[in-house]
């Protein structure tokens, strides 16, 4: 018991003189990029056994002192947060069993912020999901207690607890922080890629922001983003800090403008997404070593010869122990260097590169061997091998998969994941802008000449307008008919808009028949079922800007964009109408 005692006395002195000083660190958003806020860290006084949050937190549980010391610790952060002016937001961290302690105090919070002027929608409660089951219901009433005051929830460590999914949904945070475990390694380890990936789908499917904590090299930074991962932090990103940086540094800006991370598309996957991680071979390594190695474990089919971080090639078992068959061959090769024995039908590809992409360049070469892997880089540095095989059945599972919202004429994603991808949109508050592109007069167009020739119509625009978007932060969809819907996040899409409709008036043209009539003029039934004339095909679009919060989903934009496609169809021609509203009346949304 003095041991104790000491302790609590010690942690109360520290909390009496004001000797906790809050470290932060930044929260980063890939939106921009920005730093989106800061996680206050506490720390003791330097050379004593209560310095580091483990110490200080562990003291705290054993004496009873949980309350008191995490008031302290939010007392000092909002203060050091306002004095230092950081922009953002403020995470604090808090535990559920603090509500249990005698010293707990409600509205001590509310007190700090009415001091210091932190607005509460500026505060985010971490809140720990490291608890047995049984406690889960402190943890749904802290939620709730702090939602009710307007702060923001955040559920630390996901996946190191024992609830995980069920607190997620129970709890509904603002954000979710992946535990570290799964971050840290993640480039060299699929299984974690493959649980991150589920967290975020879910997270892209439920409007929450999901957090990667504990990044710490370039290699979890790019597999991170070629994940989707939108915010991020860790030791590579900034350190804890007293005074921290309010701009991102430009390496770390440098670092995610190399690594250009893609939207979320379910049906897009990369080289990173199959990556493995092996055992190398130096370029010096005797060749017998290697012929050893084949021969000792059946399963090795390749092994990558890299020296540093520059991968040289790869060693294929077949080549190699075809080459040691043969009489006296141990005599001539046993002592060269295995980088004598790279394989000529080595693939080095990066790792954000799109599978189908490399399955193309696999399947065009009829020589090449499917049982040998490839090279996995990332910018020219070695990240791991991928098996052929496994690339294949991938890309076949993506196709089987797209196949079922494609387009079957465009291959375009249809309605499902365009819909998915506006929601999605809409429930984080993303800003961005919505095309409805339609062909005037195509029906008669289709009647006059053909579907053939309607269906290269509809070629044709697909084609301009996938190839006038920006593929990692657009979206293009495919709804039916010559119908196309662009949700654009680029912030020049007015240019983008203009550029399809250029290149639809010029090349259109070449689609009529040799002998059609003047100018691409030619008579066929309107939709009254008079004939009469139309001339060359023209493209209508209509655009706005939903607003989110007032168009709660994918049915209030498909309202407000009929309505400015139909505004565009009747300026007639190449148009392109912006629409004012940004979202529908309710007039409209209950017709």
């Amino acid at each position: 018991m003095p041991q104790q005692k000491s302790k609590q006395q010690l942690l109360q002195h520290l909390i009496a003189e004001c000797q906790l000083t809050p470290l932060f660190q930044p929260v980063i958003s890939l939106d921009g990029p920005h730093i989106l806020g800061y996680e206050a860290l506490i720390r003791g006084p330097e050379n004593s056994e209560l310095h580091t949050p483990a110490q200080i937190f562990a003291a705290a549980r054993e004496t009873q002192l949980l309350a008191v010391l995490e008031h302290a610790c939010r007392e000092v952060s909002c203060r050091r947060f306002i004095a230092l002016g950081l922009p953002g937001k403020l995470f604090l961290n808090i535990s559920p069993l603090s509500f249990t302690e005698d010293a707990y105090k409600a509205g001590v919070t509310r007190e700090i912020l009415t001091q210091t002027g932190l607005d509460a929608g500026r505060v985010v409660f971490e809140l720990t999901e490291r608890h047995p089951p049984e406690e889960g219901l402190l943890l749904k009433t802290a939620t709730g207690h702090f939602q009710q005051q307007g702060f923001g929830i955040a559920l630390d460590d996901l996946g190191a607890g024992y609830s995980g999914l069920r607190a997620w949904s129970e709890l509904r945070p603002d954000f979710v922080k992946i535990d570290r475990h799964f971050v840290s390694g993640i480039d060299q380890n699929p299984v974690k890629r493959e649980f991150v990936r589920a967290i975020l789908d879910i997270g892209f499917r439920t409007g929450n922001k999901v957090i990667a904590e504990g990044v710490e090299s370039v290699e979890e930074l790019n597999t991170l983003l070629a994940l989707g991962v939108d915010h991020l932090q860790g030791f590579l990103i900034a350190a804890p800090s007293a005074e921290p940086q309010r701009e991102l540094a430009s390496e770390v800006r440098a670092w995610l403008q190399a690594a250009r991370p893609r939207s979320h598309d379910a049906f897009r996957h990369t080289v990173g997404d199959i990556a493995l991680s092996c055992e190398t071979l130096p370029p010096g390594e005797r060749a017998e070593q290697v012929v050893k190695m084949f021969r000792d474990n059946p399963e090795l089919t390749s092994v990558p010869v890299v020296e540093g971080q520059t991968p040289h090639g790869i060693v294929c078992r077949q080549e190699l122990l075809g080459v040691f068959s043969s009489r006296f061959a141990h005599e001539l090769h046993a002592h060269k260097p295995i980088s004598a024995f790279i394989s000529s039908q080595t693939i080095m590809v990066e790792y954000d590169r799109e599978l189908r992409d490399v399955s193309k360049l696999v399947t065009e070469n009829p020589h090449q061997n499917l049982g040998i892997d490839f090279v996995v880089t990332a910018r020219g540095r070695y990240r791991g091998v991928g098996k052929i095989r496994t690339l294949l059945r991938k890309v076949a599972d993506d196709q089987l998969r797209s196949a079922r919202h494609c387009n079957a004429l465009s291959q375009l994603p249809g309605n499902v994941p365009l819909y998915e991808w506006i929601d999605r949109l809409l429930l984080v508050g993303r800003p961005f802008q919505v095309a409805y592109c339609d062909i005037n007069h195509f029906k008669p167009f289709n009647d006059a000449f053909g579907y053939r020739r309607g269906d290269d119509v509809i070629l044709l625009l697909a084609q301009i307008i996938s190839e006038s978007i920006d593929s990692v932060k657009d979206f293009v969809g495919h709804v039916g008919g010559d119908d196309f819907i662009v949700v654009f996040r680029s912030e020049d899409w007015r240019r983008r808009c203009e550029r399809i409709l250029q290149r639809f008036a010029a090349e259109a043209g070449r689609l009529y028949p040799v002998d059609g009539a003047d100018a691409g003029a030619y008579w066929g039934a309107d939709r009254n079922g008079r004939r009469r004339q139309f001339g060359p095909l023209s493209l209508a679009i209509g655009s706005a800007r939903p607003d989110p919060k007032r168009c709660q989903t994918h049915h209030d934009v498909s309202i407000l964009l009929a309505e400015a496609k139909s505004s565009a169809k009747q300026e007639g021609g190449n148009i392109l109408f912006e629409s004012r509203r940004g979202a529908p009346s309710v007039n409209d949304m209950t017709a």
